[in-house]
């Protein structure tokens, strides 16, 4: 988009949309930690205290962002989890749920963007509600298997965002061996 349709007088609702896409292609390109509130003006070709009207910091930014984000990609997996009701269906989770995970490349990359203590707390609340939603809490309680859970998610999460970012990475091999590994794990680990 030209500067000058940039700089031209928006609803508050586009410009702040605008503010967040710019910032959310900064934080995937250079990593959170490393975009100024400054950066981000510069790529719209705004002011910063432009910016700064509508979001106090970068932390707020990404808090919108990923709360929106998350929050979409948590629905469009109810009806993955939805369809699958017993621990011998949770095996059969992991490949549907690898490829939406890696259907949403950008907010992965967004996910996965930092390394501070922001995008870990992100992180694990992200992979704490996916753990949540699974069927296997419903088979057997989670407070019994809490490692499991555990691993599972984490495998998913991280391995979705490799294969998402390195196209050296075979995902659908990723996926494949995913879940047989879980399939393994499952059966060891439950009675």
């Amino acid at each position: 988009m030209p500067v000058a349709e940039l700089r031209k007088r928006l609803p508050a609702a586009d410009r702040a949309e605008q503010i967040l896409d710019a910032a959310a292609d900064l934080f995937i390109t250079r990593g959170f930690e490393a975009v100024t509130m400054g950066d981000i003006a510069a790529a719209l070709g705004v002011s910063r205290p432009t910016v700064y009207t509508y979001f106090p910091s970068t932390e707020s930014l990404l808090d919108v962002m990923l709360d929106t984000r998350l929050d979409a990609l948590l629905t469009r997996l109810e009806p993955i989890l939805a369809a699958k009701t017993s621990a011998d269906d949770m095996p059969n989770l992991t490949e549907p749920v690898f490829n939406l995970l890696l259907a949403e490349r950008s907010t992965l990359a967004l996910l996965y963007s930092g390394g501070g203590p922001t995008f870990r707390v992100r992180q694990h609340d992200f992979l704490a509600q996916v753990a949540r939603r699974l069927p296997l809490t419903k088979t057997f309680p989670a407070r019994d298997q809490p490692t499991l859970l555990l691993i599972i998610t984490t495998l998913l999460g991280s391995l979705a965002s490799r294969a998402a970012t390195d196209p050296d990475v075979d995902a659908a091999d990723i996926a494949r061996t995913l879940a047989a590994f879980v399939r393994g794990g499952v059966r060891e680990l439950t009675p």
